[in-house]
């Protein structure tokens, strides 16, 4: 639906540490993707790697091909799908005053929209609602209303339930948030319309608040526990997986670079063996992004990632213009 779910997330930002943002929003900063400088476009591409019969690696077959564009706010305005190197879908992305994201906008290639996502906000700028349209243009239907969800907040601004609704008229679920020490969030229930279950995440935090084991449990019974070793960074340098009879099946461990890429996941089940044995090696450029990744399984690379970077002219690079975390001016 709207290929709401961007596959654009490194894997680095999934499994490096635990922000837990429990808002359903598109991530439209530089930052959300782990790119440093001011870019103003990203051209992505990813196939995979044939070193069977060739000697160099090939490219044989294309698995995600797109690019992003970006304002000198750092902020997501546009993302272009390509297939077969000719321009497809696009979403459009439009701001409000408070520079939160106002609209997306689907559409196919020749302009026709597909469908819309509109934020609403309430007055500490939490989002409050997100609704997506369906324009079936092309059916010669009416404009439909086909997802929605709805947010409500405690007086310290913190998400307190989730509905979401299908159809825009029958709620299919609801998440209730509750918050512990220091406001951090220690568990979530969740009820479903079209069944009894009632889903239980648990959070247990270390001292300094970041997630070190989660637990789920569904109808009172455990379905799965995870706990998590944290390195200096807060991200996850070793994960260990249980049952739902709480029983140790799988142990990953993980690698990152000094720029928070990650360099090697490996999976062990409980009998030794490597279920997964993944590595990756990067080519940078000036700003420190990466242009190109291999994942290599085991000895063989698997896929290869391209990143073709263009960045904001020099003078851009002024004061008001720092990055937001470090509020230091970047350059060459």
């Amino acid at each position: 639906m709207k290929m709401k779910a961007y596959k654009i997330i490194l894997i680095a930002v999934m499994i490096s540490g635990f922000s837990l943002n429990v808002v359903s929003q598109t991530p439209n900063k530089t930052s959300d993707y782990g790119l440093f400088g001011y870019p103003s476009t990203v051209r992505y591409m990813k196939f995979e790697a044939d070193t069977t019969n060739q000697p160099q690696l090939q490219r044989t077959a294309f698995i995600d091909d797109y690019q992003l564009t970006f304002n000198e706010r750092r902020e997501l305005i546009e993302k272009t799908n390509f297939i077969g190197g000719t321009k497809d879908r696009q979403i459009k992305m439009t701001y409000n005053n408070k520079r939160l994201i106002a609209q997306e906008v689907l559409a196919e290639a020749d302009g026709k929209i597909v469908s819309t996502t509109d934020y609403e906000y309430g007055y500490i700028g939490r989002v409050s609602q997100i609704t997506i349209t369906e324009y079936p243009q092309s059916r010669g239907g009416a404009n439909t209303i086909v997802y929605k969800e709805s947010y409500n907040y405690n007086d310290k601004g913190q998400l307190t339930e989730k509905n979401i609704f299908a159809n825009g008229i029958n709620l299919s679920k609801t998440t209730k948030y509750f918050y512990g020490p220091q406001d951090s969030l220690i568990y979530t229930i969740t009820t479903y319309t079209e069944n009894k279950n009632v889903d239980k995440i648990t959070y247990r935090r270390d001292f300094k608040h970041d997630i070190i084991e989660m637990t789920a449990v569904r109808n009172d019974k455990q379905t799965r526990r995870e706990f998590y070793v944290l390195n200096e960074k807060s991200q996850v340098a070793k994960k260990e997986v249980y049952n739902a009879k709480d029983k140790l099946i799988l142990t990953y461990t993980y690698e990152y670079d000094q720029h928070n890429n990650i360099l090697s996941e490996v999976g062990i089940d409980n009998k030794g063996v490597r279920t997964i044995d993944y590595h990756y090696k990067y080519e940078k450029d000036a700003f420190f992004n990466w242009t190109k990744r291999t994942m290599y399984d085991t000895w063989d690379a698997k896929y290869i990632e391209i990143r073709n970077i263009e960045y904001l002219d020099k003078t851009h690079f002024y004061d008001d213009l720092k990055d937001e975390e470090t509020k230091r001016v970047i350059r060459e």
